[in-house]
């Protein structure tokens, strides 16, 4: 399915390793991403490397994925975590390390660091650059969780030349692309939308799914994900209280903080002490993918009360376990979850309606059983397979792009 003169492709992931456990510092949905979409075009017949920072002294030079795809840590910095924000100063090391790696046919960059590394090289080399966001600047800035930092004007100037300069830029929603267009200026014909997929062995309903409702016992609901302001993991706390202790779920919040976001994650159980949750709320950390699957189909709800979300991929391994999720609306999970049909979006930050939503929805079995199945059906026609070939056809669109305009 490959195209002559496309086989060696380099999928730059610089500020987090795409081996690193999902809810843990940095990682996260862009994580599952690029591994998943790494191993898939490797399955189409593509020589595909991961690279990453060397953010330890045990990092090898070279580490692989569970398929086998390679990983490649190269020197750029201090051997040991360094806060996203702080990585800029790193991204010329990070550049001149990936300039001197055998030359690839085509780069892919995820997040605007990798971009800000890549692009130059991928233009030294005359070969395309893919850029994709996984989260837009210009639309975070504009649904900052309360007392969050905007992102600064180097990040808002560095997507820009991004989405200007490199080849293509891949979009998850329809609304990243409008936001990219309006907050950019792109042109419309190099930014292309091409949704995630979810892995369906690993997600899907199981027999753990309505265990708890079968034998009567006390439902619970999750949220899943980094611990920071912008995944508003207080809202979740704020909304549990407001329901009759009666009929309380069980909240599990799995995650971690992301560097420098303690204060929060503090913030977080002080808030539970002060409304008396806590029998009511467990704090899991960082889970491995195959227990995150887990809590996932042992839940009855899944909540994403985020500030933004570029696309929300847990929302789609949430349908793939046939677990029906509450969302805020306008987030970026207008894609992730169909309205009344994979879960419900919510047009307010108000705990008390988020409350009600919960205790109405565990109280309506039949409701709750209809979305878990077509919240299942729906997961069922996202395919990382599908993913792949879709971002093979714009590499393949790029390179004969990159071809014509050096011919001419």
């Amino acid at each position: 399915m490959t195209s002559v003169g496309l086989k060696r492709v380099g999928l730059v992931s610089l500020h987090t390793s795409p081996l690193e456990t999902p809810g843990s510092g940095d990682a996260g949905g862009l994580n599952v991403y690029v591994v998943a979409v790494a191993e898939e075009l490797a399955r189409l017949g593509l020589e595909v490397e991961l690279l990453t920072r060397a953010a330890s002294p045990d990092h090898p030079e070279t580490g692989y994925t569970a398929a086998g795809v390679p990983v490649r840590f190269l020197r750029a910095g201090p051997l040991e975590p360094v806060p996203k924000d702080e990585l800029a100063r790193h991204m010329y090391a990070f550049r001149d390390a990936l300039r001197a790696l055998p030359r690839f046919d085509l780069l892919h960059s995820h997040y605007w660091l990798s971009g800000a590394a890549a692009l130059t090289v991928a233009e030294e080399q005359g070969i395309p650059h893919i850029q994709s966001l996984h989260t837009v600047a210009a639309l975070k800035n504009e649904h900052l969780a309360p007392g969050d930092r905007p992102e600064p004007a180097e990040r808002l100037w560095g997507e820009q030349r991004l989405v200007l300069e490199s080849s293509v830029t891949l979009s998850s929603t329809a609304e990243e692309r409008s936001a990219i267009l309006r907050a950019y200026g792109a042109e419309p014909g190099r930014v292309l939308v091409v949704p995630p997929g979810v892995d369906t062995g690993l997600f899907h309903p199981g027999p753990e799914k309505g265990a708890e409702r079968r034998r009567g016992s006390r439902p619970r609901i999750l949220t899943l994900g980094r611990i920071q302001p912008l995944k508003g993991q207080d809202l979740a706390i704020r909304a549990l209280a407001t329901i009759p202790a009666e009929r309380r779920p069980l909240l599990t919040i799995a995650g971690a903080p992301t560097p420098g976001e303690k204060k929060y994650e503090r913030s977080l159980h002080t808030l539970v002490d002060e409304l008396g949750l806590a029998d009511d709320v467990v704090f899991a950390g960082t889970q491995a993918r195959d227990v995150a699957a887990l809590l996932i189909r042992e839940s009855a709800l899944l909540l994403i009360p985020s500030h933004s979300e570029t696309f929300g991929l847990v929302a789609l391994e949430a349908a793939a376990s046939g677990t029906p999720v509450i969302a805020s609306r306008g987030t970026g999970t207008g894609s992730s979850v169909i309205h009344l049909s994979t879960g419900l979006l919510l047009g307010t930050r108000d705990p008390a309606v988020w409350g009600e939503t919960i205790d109405r929805l565990l109280g309506d079995s039949v409701q709750l059983e209809e979305l878990s199945a077509s919240a299942a059906r729906h997961a069922a026609l996202h395919t990382w397979r599908l993913t792949a070939e879709l971002t093979l056809a714009a590499y393949q669109h790029a390179l004969g792009e990159s071809t014509s305009r050096s011919e001419s």
